[in-house]
């Protein structure tokens, strides 16, 4: 199977970072061509370590984030002429793999699909404005997605890759893109599937469930947030290198350590930068069951949305 796949990637220091290298030369056993593209300027000490497994590259600062680094790949494909089977988009968000991916290639080779993922998020996105109801549109998650090219031919994909632009919102850029193809693809007639149909009741199985994962579906990645910062996901997240070495994997956890420990002092500063109330209540939900969190996320936009709307009939009067 002749396979193209362009891997997004971005970091705060400008650097790539080993378990990045690692990734890469899983995927260079299944696919034939990669097309590194970074939203960094990356320096020329650091494209260097692409050689022998990227066949090209793109690294300059574009602020589109993964669907931008996707099109400029996409389209740059397009321009060399490159003739391929399948189109891989991946990115740096995961770590991993922690085992072979020849085997989920293999089983998702035999569904009935024009495109495919390792994951859905269930119900989509909470949309602030208008109604403020549930965006239910299950999708595959983007971090991981695979194309045959039916799709990767048709105008439908053209036109929604080649319309991909800056977006000031991350809801925004889930809502047009990562749900947006998804529900694009489906309604044109193309048939999608995913390897992990376990957990379909769950919002996000990647975070929600991801020592399950991992430990009985021997699930190849671990999100790169987990092990940062912990917050929002459920789980065994102080042993996390424990639950993967479970598994018996070969991989060198000491990866994950060392990029983890690099950028957690992001995570620290923003915790510095909270006001009394969130350092509170970060405190007291970090180790709480998700559920707990999303009811007082919710108790707390009702209330500040209460309180705006008392201020505002208020402020009528005068």
């Amino acid at each position: 199977m002749n396979r193209l796949c362009v891997f997004a990637h971005w970091d705060r220091d400008n650097i790539i970072d080993d378990y990045v290298i690692y990734y890469l030369r899983a995927l260079k056993e299944l696919c034939n061509t990669i097309i590194f593209v970074s939203d960094c300027d990356l320096p020329e000490c650091e494209t260097n370590k692409l050689e022998g497994t990227a066949d090209y590259f793109l690294a300059n600062r574009h602020g589109e984030y993964d669907f931008g680094s996707y099109k400029r790949g996409f389209l740059l494909a397009e321009e060399k002429g490159l003739e391929y089977e399948e189109l891989v988009f991946a990115n740096d968000s995961c770590y991993g793999p922690f085992f072979p991916l020849k085997s989920i290639f293999e089983k998702m080779d035999k569904k009935n699909c024009d495109f495919w993922g390792l994951t859905k998020n269930t119900y989509g996105i909470i949309i602030e404005e208008g109604t403020g109801k549930s965006c239910i549109d299950p999708h595959v998650q983007s971090y991981f997605m695979v194309f045959k090219n039916n799709i990767t031919k048709s105008p439908v994909f053209h036109n929604f890759i080649k319309s991909v632009k800056h977006e000031d919102s991350k809801n925004d850029i889930i809502i047009n893109y990562e749900i947006g193809l998804s529900k694009l693809l489906f309604n044109n007639g193309f048939k999608w599937a995913v390897y992990i149909n376990a957990y379909t009741h769950t919002e996000n199985c990647l975070l929600i469930k991801w020592d399950k994962l991992i430990k009985r579906r021997h699930f190849p990645f671990l999100k790169t947030g987990i092990p940062r910062s912990g917050l929002w996901v459920e789980g065994e997240v102080k042993n996390w290198d424990k639950v993967i070495l479970s598994t018996g994997t070969n991989y060198p956890i000491k990866l994950i350590k060392t990029n983890a420990k690099r950028l957690r002092n992001m995570q620290e500063n923003l915790y510095a930068q909270m006001n009394p109330y969130r350092k509170i209540r970060y405190k007291l939900l970090k180790n709480s069951p998700m559920e707990m969190r999303w009811i007082v996320i919710n108790i707390e936009k009702n209330v500040f949305k209460f309180l705006n709307i008392l201020c505002f009939n208020k402020l009528k009067k005068f």
